[in-house]
């Protein structure tokens, strides 16, 4: 008899499998590993009691938590066991415990050995990366907060239990937390940060220097983002360079070609409807069909100097922006002066929000801690995205003195509002009910949260694989 186990595996990558499979050598225990696209097999002869419970003891001590890590079925079978070769190829993946063992305790002979690379999980040569990351205890706009001790996570930061375990995950990515301590607070600025444990070898270096200068967290700019948000049970990766699969060549659109790889996960490649809320690629919805992939509707540039333009021509419109001027005379002043601004730098002015970037705009967001938001029109027009009703809505409301974090949350929710109606309107156009869900605008919780609450009947598709946006 044997034990076996079928582990579901949210990646392409094998370096899970490679842990395991590292430490079933190790014990000697008869048995074998195999990976096949998103599942992972493990069968161990279950004859030698002390190899099994020496197997479970290492794994309990050294196998790392891995996000893509799904569930796991345990059962006696009667196949015939025999060893496999198995290997890994070598990821951009944090050192395992083994090797944050070797370079942190004084009494290794790999103590402080910035050449360390793990070799735990039946891997192939490592290619070392060079890493320019300048870590420093002093913080500077948009930073990244290095947690250098652990054990203090709960002391720095709200935050919840599957928050801990991406944070700490073998992916080590980069997660947005409620700031807890005070003098955190007062250092940044801020109610919220972008957190990441160590990653590789530098990093976990640094963090070392500066737990033995009683320092528990440094700063640094993340270049290379691998950045993740958790919402209930969905954990999406919202950009990444390290560990998500690369796509393939389907379309010479970027946009187009991200919603065809996320459809060919899914398994609806030519029948797919796609919602692309994002900052950095513009908003857009595109279908595939046996006759091909494309845009079917689109927001256009937005442009500061049309929108005034474009309101003043308005009747109602005109009214309601020489009534915004006369009490918010410097924010007309601020926006006229930069027409390049973009939707969400605009709002941010309008919010009066110190900074002015999408990051800002969120942020105010989750300050509101109620149900359901104010109405905000989002409306399509035969010329595209009706600006001119959304912006127009927003002032009515800042006019209204509404809240700042109640308007900013109410503007996602509006967001997400809108993304729902459009692929309904397609899905009845159509007849295609299959829903994917890319942007990088996802990275807002209330976005988010709202697609799957609203949204939820329809079974609206994350990736799993693939990062969100890039």
């Amino acid at each position: 008899m044997a034990i076996k186990q079928i582990i579901k595996y949210n990646s392409e990558n094998k370096y899970f499998a490679g842990f395991l499979n590292y430490i079933k050598n190790e014990v000697k225990i008869e048995g074998s590993v195999t990976f096949n696209k998103d599942e992972i097999i493990l069968i161990l002869d279950d004859s030698d009691a002390k190899k099994l419970e020496l197997f479970s003891k290492i794994t309990s001590k050294y196998l790392p938590h891995s996000i893509f890590l799904g569930h796991i079925q345990t059962l006696r079978t009667d196949e015939i066991v025999y060893s496999k070769p198995f290997t890994s190829p070598s990821y951009n993946i944090a050192l395992c415990l083994r090797c944050l063992e070797d370079l942190t305790r004084p009494s290794s002979n790999r103590y402080l050995d910035d050449t360390i690379r793990c070799n735990h999980y039946s891997n192939e040569e490592m290619k070392e990366n060079q890493d320019l990351t300048l870590y420093s205890p002093h913080y500077s706009k948009c930073c990244t907060l290095l947690l250098c001790k652990a054990s203090k996570v709960d002391d720095l930061f709200i935050i919840t239990d599957n928050e801990k375990k991406i944070l700490f995950s073998i992916e080590k990515p980069t997660i947005k937390v409620t700031i807890k301590e005070q003098s955190l607070k007062e250092m940044t600025g801020k109610t919220y940060i972008n957190v990441k444990s160590p990653h590789n070898v530098k990093g976990s270096l640094a963090a070392l220097n500066a737990e033995d200068s009683e320092i528990d967290y440094l700063f640094f700019e993340d270049i290379n983002e691998s950045k993740i948000i958790n919402i209930q049970e969905n954990t999406s990766y919202i950009r990444d360079t390290r560990i998500t699969s690369k796509l393939s060549d389907y379309s010479d659109d970027k946009v187009v070609n991200r919603f065809l790889n996320i459809a060919n996960e899914m398994g609806n490649k030519n029948n797919a409807i796609g919602a692309y809320i994002s900052v950095s690629n513009g908003i857009s919805f595109m279908v595939s069909n046996d006759e091909g992939a494309q845009k079917v509707l689109s927001f256009q540039d937005f442009n500061v100097k049309k929108l005034f333009i474009d309101m003043k021509n308005d009747e109602n419109k005109s009214k309601l922006l020489n009534n915004f001027i006369k009490k918010y005379d410097n924010t007309i002043t601020l926006l006229e002066a930069n027409e390049n601004y973009s939707i969400f730098e605009a709002l941010s002015v309008i919010l009066e929000l110190k900074e002015h970037s999408f990051e800002a705009v969120s942020d105010k967001s989750l300050e509101f801690r109620g149900n359901g938001g104010l109405k905000i029109d989002m409306n399509f027009d035969e010329y595209g995205f009706d600006f001119v009703s959304f912006f127009g809505s927003i002032m009515s409301f800042k006019l209204a003195a509404t809240d700042d974090h109640y308007l900013a949350y109410s503007i996602f929710e509006a967001f997400g509002d809108m993304s729902i109606a459009s692929m309904n309107q397609l899905k009845t156009k159509l007849d295609i009910e299959n829903f994917i869900i890319m942007g990088d605008m996802f990275e807002n919780s209330i976005l988010y949260s709202r697609i799957l609450s609203k949204f939820n009947t329809s079974n609206p598709y994350f990736s799993k694989y693939y990062a969100l946006d890039a």
